[in-house]
């Protein structure tokens, strides 16, 4: 899974110690994954266990051992705020509560890992310990988001539309992944299923759907192009060689774009999987470009949050 290391102008947690918090987000997800295993084992065994014979002293001693040895594997790992976040469950979630939510076993209970850890995805590119930002309802329930940080690795970082400090201004950029060895900056046209967007070099673009209604939406080479300056001016003398790919992607419906401004590339329905299935490819580690070039664009963020409740006092 992606780390989402900024949302737009929330504060993140990665913007205080971008490399800290990379390696926590790994190490605390390898962790509560073995956790969540033991707890669907556990569950599973009980499906076949009868209680009406079950000893209640047997019971007992069963769950305060698995709830001991889950409080060490946490303690274990980080003593901090952190740890505890991801080990007490969601909004203080207690164990037996966990526990019935947690599929057996199989592909269900990968799913329902992958939710759980998203859900932390968005706390931590929306708050720090003292501070916290409001996520909108369209980012909580946003598809592209949604799929970005789940099924591209664990070694991408994802920028969801940033908005960065440029030149004494506030920008918003397009949507920026940061991979082990190249950079995306990638608009996403979401329409009508089958629909079709017609590219020009016009200030706007239409999509026609199979309905045969039409619509106009802006040019989003414009915005890739921006976004591109934009990373070129931050980046400029940091020896960061990385190389920046600028893509209009539309997951559902095709692009017609016969000849595309230099330098942008067009992904639609026909290319979409085949480009996921790529970069799920790329077993490439975390990189040291990587880092830096997160650190610099994470040091620009512009975030708009309020104090935390209990820091009020």
């Amino acid at each position: 899974m992606a780390q989402i290391i900024k949302i737009q102008d929330c504060i993140s947690r990665y913007e205080q110690d971008p490399y800290h918090y990379i390696n926590q987000f790994i190490r605390l997800k390898k962790q509560r994954w073995q956790s969540i295993k033991e707890m669907a084992e556990k569950k599973k065994d009980s499906l076949h266990y009868d209680k009406e014979a079950a000893d209640d002293e047997t019971v007992g001693k069963r769950k305060k051992t698995f709830t001991l040895k889950r409080k060490k594997e946490a303690s274990d790992i980080n003593k901090g705020k952190e740890a505890d976040e991801w080990f007490n469950g969601l909004d203080g979630e207690t164990d037996e509560s966990l526990i019935a939510r947690i599929p057996a076993a199989g592909e269900e209970l990968v799913s329902f890992f992958k939710e759980y850890v998203y859900e932390f995805q968005l706390k931590w590119a929306s708050s720090t310990i003292s501070d916290i930002s409001r996520l909108s309802r369209e980012i909580k329930s946003d598809k592209i988001l949604h799929i970005l940080a789940q099924q591209l690795p664990d070694s991408y970082f994802i920028m969801y539309r940033p908005v960065l400090q440029v030149n004494q201004a506030a920008v918003e950029l397009s949507v920026l992944i940061l991979t082990p060895l190249e950079i995306y900056c990638i608009s996403f046209l979401e329409g009508e299923k089958d629909s079709a967007f017609i590219g020009s070099k016009d200030r706007f673009w239409k999509e026609k759907t199979v309905r045969g209604r039409e619509r106009s939406l802006l040019n989003p080479a414009v915005e890739l192009l921006r976004t591109g300056t934009v990373l070129s001016g931050l980046l400029k003398g940091s020896g960061i060689e990385l190389p920046v790919r600028k893509v209009v992607v539309s997951r559902t419906s095709y692009i017609d774009y016969p000849e595309p401004p230099y330098g942008i590339s067009i992904c639609d329905k026909r290319h979409w999987k085949e480009w996921l299935e790529k970069q799920q490819k790329n077993f490439a580690p975390i990189k040291s470009q990587q880092l830096k070039t997160a650190k610099i664009l994470l040091s620009h963020g512009v975030s708009d949050s309020m104090r935390r409740q209990e820091w009020l006092s």
